[in-house]
């Protein structure tokens, strides 16, 4: 406890001094990463340096919320991303709303890591630090204690926060993400030793820390897909942004790792690989930093600025060049050890996992290659682009052009190869829980027979091919993989089948309740995810479409027939509600024999005002592509769906800004609402919730609990003393 003294104290010193002397800020974070750097090169200095340099930066953390907070605009981060017009949350949240307060976020969180780790031995005791550090000199350099220059003061109060990132969910995934992102870097110093000389740091570090990093991410990523099918440059779960697809990496990554932590030891047949693996995943994360900030690929995530992706991606670099030199270095020291009892099943998931990975990794470079080599994108990867040349004016054609050329990641390519890999897991998963029941010759049986099931629904279809309909908006590259998909949930039920039957026979074998907490957490896990992608696949191939057509001259007050039997009218919305600086325009009402539900679904910001609204076709593809969205992004509105959830199935109404909503005078166009019916889409958060769940109640394992390591219970002793 005495440790953490000197801490406080330097955050409420340095929450004060930036208080009050804001231009002070910018030095004090270069002196606290040269403090940093200092503690990792003189161990004997890391009691003193580091609980201040943590102090410090929480303290910056703090006082740049009190400047949002009370809307001080004479700092240039404030007049950046805030407005006197939100509410408080919305302004707590732009500290994680700008580049600047990002990056100073997420070496907060790798200080903190570091402090607990501060007592392992060589890179497992300093390497997060000093992934702190750059990160606390990155912010230094970033200037978010910079004063606002007085022309942008005098042209206006404050530039504001963008109308997407006004949400609930913005005070959640964005922090939930960084926090992940900080517990993929904290096994990185470890997972260096043990690629240099097997160093046993890493046994200790891995279980935890991976795990964690997989919690929190699992729990950004789900928050994050609520959020997306409430944003119109979405409107679907996923659909392999390039943002996405890094994050993705980074969960396929730890999933090998973490099938592989139980049984890790420096001469196991896992060695070198996870330990890699564990580089790769943080590089993975600096990466991911660097496609959110970079402006090379087209991507619905860039609301803010660019200034920080060299940053990002130069840690990258560094962190492969340093897994690189000690894979080499390590053959040196390497010990050839007993194999010792193994599971293939394990190692099949590793593998596969990794594999994963890999596909989506290659696809993410194959897209910025493309990008860079200045490629021609297929027009299939840009279906509403021909449609839109018809529909644009002269002045915008170059700029939509440009809009639509721009690469992002093959989603649909990628998925071809990704689904027999997905089906693949869910089959030796399944093997792996039934063999374990006690009938291996039964469970290969079993096996055997449903990989001939999945292998037909492969080539003929089921049950997602059998219900698509094609009055959704699935892409024709999906429908094509559709028997895949099928394949692909049949190898998940049985995956999930299989470790919930050895999870009940396991406990009435035994009689004893306290086997639950881990088969119970297995079988919420695997279960879970099972869960999740069956409702997500549900929700994207079988969701419904309905097109409403408002004739000109038509009455708003009018009722039409929609989906379900229900009843839907449009009203402009006079009362005008305000919504943190922008403004409902219309009013929707939904009837439903004798319940009626009403709601708002269109804003108009109110930093600027619409062009003429140009017909039908266009907001279809507003609704439909995100390209265009984020082409069209500064509108001065903001399509945003009227959403009724439930278990059943969730329905959303989009509203376009006709002229007569956005009361602009002119001739009457014909106007179209758009109504979508996603099916199954609780079943995603339930089963998020339950993975969420089971990896809180598996206890925590990892090497400390195995024979052999009484050396690295030393470790730990040392970790908790400091």
């Amino acid at each position: 406890m005495s440790s953490w003294i000197p801490g406080l104290g330097a955050a409420a010193v340095a929450c004060a001094l930036v208080w009050w002397l804001p231009s002070l800020g910018n030095g004090l974070l270069w002196l606290v990463a040269a403090s940093i750097v200092a503690g990792a090169l003189w161990p004997e200095l890391r009691r003193r340096c580091w609980p201040v340099a943590l102090g410090v930066l929480v303290g910056a953390c703090l006082a740049l919320v009190l400047h949002l907070l009370t809307d001080h605009f004479q700092l240039r981060y404030a007049w950046l991303y805030s407005s006197a017009a939100l509410p408080d949350y919305l302004k707590m949240s732009n500290l994680w709303g700008g580049d600047e307060g990002t990056v100073l976020l997420l070496a907060t969180f790798c200080m903190a890591i570091a402090q607990r780790s501060a007592g392992l031995p060589g890179w497992a005791g300093h390497g997060t630090a000093l992934i702190a550090a750059w990160y606390a000199a990155t912010t230094a350099w970033l200037g978010p204690f910079s004063a606002t220059p007085a022309d942008w003061l005098a042209a206006q109060p404050s530039q504001g926060m963008n109308a997407h990132l006004q949400t609930f969910w913005m005070s959640l995934h964005a922090p939930l993400i960084l926090c992940a992102y900080a517990w993929v870097l904290a096994p990185a110093g470890a997972a260096l030793a043990a690629l240099g000389q097997g160093g046993s740091a890493y046994a200790w570090v891995m279980p935890r820390y991976s795990r964690r990093a997989w919690l929190i991410l699992s729990a950004g990523i789900g928050v994050g897909m609520v959020w997306a099918m409430e944003d119109f440059t979405y409107g679907q779960l996923w659909h392999w942004d390039p943002v996405q697809t890094s994050a993705f990496i980074i969960w396929a990554l730890l999933g090998a790792v973490l099938h592989g932590a139980r049984r890790w030891r420096a001469d196991g047949p896992h060695g070198r690989l996870l330990p890699l693996l564990s580089l790769l995943a943080a590089a993975m994360a600096c990466g991911a930093m660097a496609v959110t900030r970079s402006t090379v690929l087209a991507s619905s995530h860039r609301y803010i600025g660019t200034t920080s992706w060299l940053a990002h991606l130069a840690l990258a670099a560094v962190l492969l060049a340093l897994a690189v030199a000690y894979l080499f270095a390590g053959r040196r020291h390497e010990r050839r050890g007993r194999r010792g009892t193994t599971d293939w099943t394990l190692d099949v998931a590793i593998y596969l996992f990794a594999g994963v990975a890999v596909l989506a990794l290659a696809a993410l470079l194959q897209a910025h290659l493309y990008e860079w080599l200045g490629m021609e994108r297929p027009g299939e990867l840009k279906p509403f682009f021909e449609t839109l040349t018809a529909w644009a004016t002269t002045d915008e054609m170059n700029s939509l052009r440009r809009a639509f050329d721009q690469w992002d990641v093959n989603g649909y390519g990628l998925a071809r190869w990704l689904l027999p890999l997905l089906a693949g897991l869910g089959l030796v998963g399944g093997y792996s829980f039934l063999r374990r029941c006690g009938r291996p010759r039964l469970a290969l049986a079993a096996t055997l027979a449903m990989a001939l099931l999945m292998g037909s629904v492969a080539w003929r279809g089921g049950w997602l091919s059998d219900g698509y309909s094609g009055e959704g908006m699935l892409s024709q590259n999906v429908v094509a993989v559709l028997p895949w998909l099928d394949a692909a949930l049949l190898g998940g039920l049985f995956l999930m089948f299989c470790c919930v039957f050895w999870g009940v026979l396991g406990l009435w074998r035994s009689r004893r309740l306290g086997n639950l907490r881990y088969s119970g957490g297995l079988a919420l896990v695997h279960g879970g995810a099972v869960v999740a992608l069956v409702g997500g696949l549900a929700a994207t191939a079988l969701n419904t479409y309905q097109q409403v057509t408002i004739a000109p001259g038509t009455s708003f007050e009018q009722w039409h027939p929609v989906i379900g039997g229900m009843q839907l009218r449009v009203l402009p919305d006079t009362s005008r509600p305000d919504f943190s600086g922008y403004h409902a325009l219309a009013r929707v009402e939904l009837r439903d024999g004798d319940r009626q539900l009403a709601g708002h679904a269109l804003f108009q910001d109110s930093r600027g005002q619409p062009p003429a609204y140009q017909g039908p076709v266009r907001q279809l593809c507003e609704i439909l592509d995100y390209h265009y969205a984020r082409f069209a992004s500064d509108r001065g509105y903001v399509l945003h769906p009227f959403i009724v959830r439930g278990l059943g199935s969730d329905l959303q109404v989009w509203v376009p800004a006709s002229p007569r909503l956005l009361n602009r005078s002119g001739e009457e166009i014909e106007s179209v609402v758009v109504i979508r019916r996603f099916p199954f889409l609780s079943l995603v958060w339930i089963g998020l919730l339950a993975m969420l769940l089971g990896a809180l109640v598996l206890p925590a394992g990892g090497a400390l609990r195995q024979r052999g390591h009484t050396a690295l219970q030393g470790v730990a002793g040392a970790v908790s003393q400091s």
